[in-house]
């Protein structure tokens, strides 16, 4: 029979279940908050990688530890979409394995800190001796020492209050990092393909119906189940997929506003479409700056003010 202490730290154990799945989907989506409203890098990355990747070169993915698992994942999405991308540990690239990358293939680099010692080696070697048409570094870091080797970064956001260490009473063992570099990975190549492709789904689809013959996937994605696209033309008309969505006018009351950011995933205001989380998001950092301020009728003193949670910024400015 189990004693009193060990169902106390069963109980409790239980609880760290919870709370570290809850402290993923927090982090993942304040990953979605940052970028409803940075994304123009982003597609100025796609445009240069989908370039590459046209003009028949390689994607070249190094990292090590955690980030090197990451990396195969990506490598395998890429692949099984018909894009030519390669694995690459930097220390056995460093004896001989270097000769994997070829005059105009892309270099992409993995490390949350950027602060990976055997990437800065490699990548400052590599510069002297291969000719990478475009390095880009992927990394929760804004400032390090690969910053500074690099053509173009992919920001994983990864604040101090969902760092490993805040969350996980000072052990440092990649968890929520590698989370985040995983899902902000597979969302990229997965856009990736989509431009390669040139928005031609169907002909995706196919493709990867004939490099996926097996297992459940390929049962699901049989011959008779996937119609051959008719041309390289074909479905382009949706830029997302399908969610539900609200219009709301900018006169809205703040009860309704609530409602409307809770009940569906996307709002559209004036012809601008923002995400929910993007929205929620806003409008809880204008009700804490709200509560800081007691002046009567100022901008911040509660009063409901959508333009702020739509521009915070730039109302803050205009307003003091």
């Amino acid at each position: 029979m189990p004693t009193i202490e060990s169902k106390s730290t069963s109980r409790d154990a239980t609880s760290t279940f919870q709370d570290s799945l809850y402290h993923h989907a927090r982090a993942l989506s304040h990953v979605s908050v940052h970028y409803g409203s940075h994304n123009n890098e982003v597609q100025q990355l796609l445009e240069a990688l989908a370039l590459v990747a046209r003009n028949g070169r390689k994607l070249v993915f190094l990292g090590t530890g955690k980030s090197f698992k990451v990396v195969h994942k990506s490598v395998a999405m890429l692949t099984s979409l018909g894009i030519d991308a390669r694995a690459l540990h930097p220390s056995e690239a460093l004896h001989g394995d270097m000769g994997t990358v070829r005059p105009g293939d892309a270099l992409v680099l993995c490390s949350s800190s950027g602060e990976t010692q055997e990437l800065v080696v490699f990548l400052k070697h590599a510069q002297m001796v291969l000719e990478p048409s475009l390095t880009m570094l992927v990394t929760s870091s804004t400032r390090s020492s690969l910053h500074g080797l690099v053509d173009k970064v992919l920001y994983v956001p990864q604040p101090q209050k969902f760092h490993e260490t805040t969350l996980q009473h000072g052990l440092p063992s990649p968890t929520i990092s590698t989370t985040l570099m995983l899902s902000v990975l597979d969302c990229f190549c997965l856009a990736l393909s989509e431009l390669y492709f040139d928005g031609d789904r169907d002909l995706r689809l196919h493709f990867f119906r004939k490099m996926h013959p097996g297992g459940g996937i390929g049962k699901r994605l049989s011959v008779d189940s996937v119609p051959v696209p008719k041309s390289s033309t074909s479905s382009t008309s949706s830029t997302s997929s399908t969610s539900d969505e609200c219009h709301i006018s900018r006169d809205i009351s703040e009860g309704l506003f609530l409602q409307y950011i809770v009940e569906f995933d996307y709002c559209v205001i004036n012809g601008v479409r923002y995400s929910s989380h993007l929205l929620q998001d806003r409008y809880r950092a204008w009700k804490h700056l709200s509560r800081g301020h007691t002046e009567p009728k100022t901008a911040l003193n509660g009063n409901w003010n959508l333009e702020w949670v739509l521009a915070p910024q730039a109302t803050v400015q205009t307003s003091v």
